[in-house]
């Protein structure tokens, strides 16, 4: 079973809320015990850290 959600991070330096999606997938070990497994998607936050670091290379 697996599914998807988007978690929300704001950024310290602009207040910007940043969507991180996270694909969540669940799995049986025994009867009695399960996991899961959380694999978030980086790419919207490393594309919003790297507005900062283009605004200081320019200032």
């Amino acid at each position: 079973m697996a599914g998807t959600c988007t978690l929300h991070v704001q950024c310290p330096e602009c207040d910007v809320v940043v969507p991180i999606a996270v694909r969540a997938e669940l799995a049986r070990v025994s009867d009695h015990q399960q996991t899961i497994s959380l694999e978030p998607d980086l790419t919207e936050l490393w594309a919003h850290a790297w507005t900062h670091e283009a605004q200081v290379d320019q200032g």
